[in-house]
């Protein structure tokens, strides 16, 4: 299954993957609010959906390495009209959160992806300029992170390849990322991840020559962004035309015309290094020269 897309209900597909061999997965699982996917019935009673999402992360569990991190994507979902009396909105993070903990999975962080494109009618009949029933139009998501068995992930730190800037911008616990916009990948799947987001996620946890894991990877976003950045892949998805759409994707990578010169991590700390170096005697020496 390695570094391929494979066409598969996402619990047998996962259970083809062997044990501990996956360092990261980046995923985001149906919300399970009513989507009209290609092959998925996104609509289960809320106990089953949790009950499904439960033997999945069991079994990334399983094929998650000593140190690996696991990512998804979530967000709250509206509720049904019939269970407004109990909550006005269905918070999806702490069950997840539960489930999570119960199956072994250690709690590492949150983000909070602000997506800036608000979800809601904000001129709804019944609280337009009104506190009698206002609706919050949510405008973010949740990027939750955990790990297996340790913090670290032990690797080569030469193929850790974020840049400086981006590690300053990657480690700040809000994202302000754009969601994606391409009419050719919104033609062929509702919710896609962008690019940016698989990005970052790639990039500050795993290294170069891991393998990163999307079990719903719909239309191969992960798979994609892992062969740009030097990572094996794994893609699963129930939905042949998905899968079809993310081979090519991923096979597009093939034709693309760069070269892909890594230059390790210690030697990009030289060279910024020597830059700033560089900077300063020039600012001196304008000072130097000012005074004489």
């Amino acid at each position: 299954m390695l570094n391929k897309i494979t066409y598969s209900d996402v619990l047998d597909g996962v259970k083809k993957i062997n044990n501990n061999s996956v360092h990261l997965t980046a995923t985001s699982p149906p919300y399970n609010v009513k989507i009209d996917y290609d092959n998925h019935e996104d609509n289960a009673p809320y106990k089953e959906y949790l009950e499904w999402l439960k033997k999945i992360f069991t079994e990334i569990y399983r094929v998650t390495v000593y140190g690996g991190r696991c990512v998804i994507n979530i967000d709250m979902t509206a509720n049904d009209k019939e269970m407004r009396d109990e909550e006005y909105i269905r918070a999806i993070y702490p069950h997840l959160y539960n489930l999570m903990k119960e199956i072994g999975w250690k709690f590492r962080t949150e983000i909070c992806w602000y997506k800036q494109n608000a979800v809601g009618n904000p001129t709804c009949w019944g609280s337009w300029l009104s506190c009698s029933d206002p609706f919050i139009r949510r405008n973010h998501e949740y990027v939750l992170v955990w790990s297996k068995g340790d913090w670290r992930l032990d690797g080569d730190i030469e193929l850790s390849d974020m840049t400086r800037k981006e590690f300053e911008t990657y480690t700040l616990s809000t994202w302000f990322i754009t969601p994606e916009t391409r009419k050719n990948i919104l033609s062929v799947h509702p919710a896609p991840f962008p690019e940016e987001l698989a990005q970052r996620i790639i990039k500050l946890f795993s290294y170069r020559e891991n393998t990163v894991l999307d079990m719903f990877c719909g239309s191969g976003t992960v798979p994609y962004i892992s062969k740009l950045l030097g990572r094996n892949y794994i893609g699963i998805d129930n939905s042949e035309n998905y899968c079809s759409f993310a081979r090519s994707r991923v096979d597009s990578v093939n034709g693309m015309l760069f070269q892909d010169t890594y230059v390790p991590r210690s030697e990009r700390i030289k060279k910024t290094l020597s830059k700033r170096k560089t900077k300063k005697k020039e600012a001196s020496d304008k000072v130097d020269l000012f005074n004489e």
